[in-house]
């Protein structure tokens, strides 16, 4: 029973790894991708593979492939830069000026670029994860076994289960390439373009081993398996988006606009690279042109159905990526004549997202002593805030330098250390 318990609980782990759903780490393209790269740095299989099998291989990528659905939810819905110029025309008695405060970073600004106007905009940022739902990347701990068969029969000779713990180091370096253009004086499309490269590594310790005979009798262990390392890099275009926005009231001081993000499966999904899901995020944005000029934005994001969230690991079984509300507020303070600061809350909602467990499972044996620490896959609701701080400067014409950096302000999901951005733009 206890036995029976230990592999229901495995396999719950297994059948809700979102990534992989229809992925084969075994064989195949997708092996080489880095969606397979954590879970082949996990430890070894030498009762499966001396017999010629590969069940133990599967089950310790499955498991490990817990972690996926998770990553690939929220690496697809990184803050992008600005698609919004950062020098604005107001007209003052039909006289056109330019505006001295500069806008936002990492959000949209309500004004348009100007009817014929081209604004073209680089970035560069660097993400380094850390934690994911709480857990720390550098001791993530799980658990599979091996099922050792007789050599051309189904009789088993032993089971060995094995946990260990995984150090995932992982880090995207992201180039945005933004262009925006003017079709009237109050609609502008845009296009923006990620070019990453993205590098993970996972290095296995404290990996332990106890094999149990076909009734569950401890036969062997607990032994150590030597630590493993699997390093992976990628690099490629990521998923674009296509933005549409138009001014529906334009004031004074304050413009109200309408728009749509519709973001594009172009990136490698199984490299991290992209989402593997089309999405779709119409907003409002409010701006308010002074010295310190106040601008909000609220979203929503829809998501279609992608490979790295298949729960039932079945054909057809993919899901949509999780979606929810998307709120930015904050505030640009021309501080002198070229110079302003940003400062921004940017929140995103993610409901019934997977979301990763921590728990144990007892060792089946009779009496069971031994608990095996591992994760298991749970869904939930919730929000991640970031805050966002930095400065643009205005040194000539149309101009625009930028640096920033992205604070994440509480622990839910995909964690990264304060993240710099820089940043150069031009408006013709």
């Amino acid at each position: 029973m206890k036995r029976r318990t230990l592999q229901l609980l495995l396999l719950a782990a297994l059948s809700s790894a979102g990534a992989m759903g229809q992925i084969n780490c075994i064989s195949g393209p997708a092996s080489q991708k880095l969606v397979c790269q954590f879970p082949f740095a996990t430890g070894v299989f030498t009762n499966d593979t001396a017999l010629g099998g590969t069940q133990g291989i599967q089950s310790a990528v499955q498991a490990a492939g817990v972690f996926n659905s998770a990553i690939g939810t929220q690496v697809s819905q990184l803050p992008l830069a600005s698609a919004s110029a950062g020098t604005v025309v107001v007209y003052k008695a039909g006289v056109p000026e330019t505006y001295n405060n500069l806008g936002p970073i990492l959000t949209d600004r309500a004004q348009t670029v100007g009817k014929h106007r081209f604004f073209l905009g680089f970035t560069a940022s660097q993400f380094v994860f850390t934690d994911i739902d709480g857990i720390s990347l550098g001791s993530l701990p799980f658990a599979y076994y091996a099922t050792a068969f007789q050599q051309g029969t189904n009789t088993v000779l032993s089971n060995t289960y094995t946990t260990e713990d995984t150090k995932l180091s992982f880090k995207i370096n992201q180039f945005i390439g933004v262009a925006t253009l003017g079709l009237t004086s109050r609609v502008d499309v845009s296009v923006i373009v990620p070019i990453e490269r993205v590098s993970l590594g996972a290095t296995t310790f404290n990996s332990t081993s106890y094999i149990l005979d076909s009734n569950n009798n401890l036969i062997f262990g607990p032994y150590s398996n030597p630590n493993t390392y699997s390093p992976g890099t990628a690099s490629g275009i990521g998923d674009l988006t296509f933005n549409a926005k138009a001014e529906l009231w334009r004031g004074e001081h304050g413009t109200v606009s309408a728009g749509m993000n519709v973001r594009t499966p172009t990136g490698d999904d199984l490299n991290y690279l992209g989402s593997g899901a089309w999405g779709f995020s119409p907003y409002l944005v409010y701006s308010y042109l002074a010295k310190i000029s106040p601008h909000a934005k609220i979203g929503y994001q829809w998501n279609t159905t992608t490979e790295l969230n298949n729960p039932t690991d079945t054909p057809g079984g993919n899901q949509s990526l999780p979606g929810g509300m998307q709120y930015n507020v904050g505030a640009d303070w021309a501080i002198f004549r070229h110079v302003t600061f940003a400062g921004d809350l940017l929140g995103n909602q993610y409901l019934n997202a997977p979301k990763l467990v921590r728990t144990t499972t007892p060792l089946p044996t009779n009496p069971s002593t031994i608990a095996l620490p591992t994760i298991v896959p749970g869904t939930a609701s919730y929000s991640i805030n970031n805050a966002s701080a930095g400065l643009k400067w205005n040194p000539y014409r149309n101009l625009v330098l930028s640096g920033n950096v992205l604070f994440q302000i509480n622990n839910n999901g995909l964690r990264s250390r304060p993240t710099p951005l820089v940043g150069i733009s031009y408006k013709f």
